[in-house]
């Protein structure tokens, strides 16, 4: 798990050993968040002109900030060791959780539908995201302790701790409500206790009990029920899917094989709602048609290859599980937005990572990849060693 696997080319170990980290992982993340940045441009500026009274450009210059925040949270955490979230798991989820608890208590602002976000005197955070990466460290502490010393750990009380951990999150995220992120948070935590090793009978009946109270509860909430409805109505008639996913639907089929131009969009003239949010997936194919789709598509690929592989060469058991917690939670994040802009799933709140307007988002991304980043540095570090200390035997 530590050394580079023997099908990695050797002209880019040369080049990660020069810089010392995974040099594509970072080209790949900066790539996407230009691209992100261009799009937001071209898909808020409308938005922004009728919102901030005339100034088409101030939406951008928000994201700008906010990508630079999230620039500088993944700095930090490529050359601060991953190790020390480790030691801090418990008091990071446990901070995390507060706050998922405090959104439930302060209040909205008018129009709010739901408790999300922990507004601070022009500053909002989203606790839901901060939780998800809190939940994957958690859980790698857990299953890391329990793989590099079997004897000295309960394996059934270990995952019986990290279900309630883990339940205990997805419920508060489920409050608020915010389906798409408890989903999120439930589905990467799920694929984390398989790959711990965790006997699949237990894991499928407890999952098999959490489906039905799950989907009462998604019937009964109102929103929920509404979007439900609009999807699986939509698959037996697609003229009555819901308005965002028809109009998402209409700009990529405008796009066709070439698309429209940058900056030619018709979609983003509030036809679509806010499309530099969840929906600029559907800009990006109607302005670059099924070309560009693909070829974005084909970036987070490569970026999810590579994430993966730093996962798998980590130097230890914690940075193999936090890496890959951090994989398939962007991977999922990834699907999700896809999925819901070509109404393959139901409509949600999930942005696309490095692309969509945000804040808390993009923050925490980032901050994800400078994770990746540094278990790549030390996984460098640990081969060098090797190496001198084989020259020397």
């Amino acid at each position: 798990m530590g050394y580079p696997s023997a099908s990695t080319p050797s002209s880019q170990m040369n080049l990660e050993k020069r810089a010392g980290y995974d040099v594509w992982l970072l080209v790949i993340a900066l790539a996407l968040c230009v691209c992100g940045a261009i799009f937001v441009l071209t898909s808020s500026a409308a938005h922004s002109w009728r919102i901030h009274h005339g100034d088409s450009m101030a939406i951008f210059w928000n994201h700008v900030g906010r990508l630079a925040w999230g620039l500088v949270c993944m700095i930090v955490l490529a050359f601060v060791d991953y190790h020390i979230l480790g030691k801090f798991a418990r008091w990071i989820w446990f901070g995390a959780f507060a706050s998922l608890i405090v959104v439930l208590i302060l209040p909205q602002p008018p129009g709010a539908t739901a408790h999300r976000w922990i507004y601070l005197r022009g500053f909002s955070f989203q606790p839901a995201e901060l939780a998800k990466f809190a939940l994957v460290n958690y859980l790698a502490m857990r299953f890391a302790a329990m793989c590099d010393d079997p004897f000295a750990f309960d394996k059934r009380k270990i995952y019986r701790g990290a279900l309630i951990i883990t339940f205990a999150t997805f419920v508060f995220v489920l409050i608020e409500p915010n389906l798409s992120m408890a989903l999120l948070v439930l589905g990467t935590s799920s694929l984390l206790f398989f790959l711990s090793g965790i006997r699949l009978k237990p894991f499928i009946l407890v999952g098999a009990a959490s489906a039905v109270p799950l989907g009462l509860i998604a019937w009964l909430t109102p929103y929920m029920h509404s979007r439900l409805d609009a999807f699986f109505s939509g698959i037996l008639d697609p003229l009555k899917t819901s308005y965002h996913v028809k109009q998402s639907l209409i700009g990529i089929g405008q796009g066709g094989v070439a698309g429209l131009g940058l900056g030619a969009s018709t979609q983003k003239h509030f036809f679509l709602p806010e499309p530099y949010k969840d929906f600029i997936f559907s800009i990006v194919g109607e302005e670059l048609g099924l070309a560009g789709a693909v070829l974005l598509l084909f970036a987070f690929a490569m970026l999810l290859v590579r994430a993966w592989q730093i996962s798998r060469r980590a130097p230890d058991n914690f940075g193999y599980y936090l890496g890959a917690g951090i994989t398939l939670a962007i991977a999922l994040s990834f699907i999700i937005n896809v999925g819901v802009t070509l109404g393959l799933l139901p409509a949600t709140g999930q942005p696309l990572p490095f692309i969509s307007y945000g804040g808390s988002s993009l923050m925490m991304t980032l901050g994800a990849v400078g994770i990746l980043l540094n278990i790549s540095r030390q996984s460098q570090k640990r081969s060098d060693t090797a190496d001198q200390n084989y020259l020397f035997v």
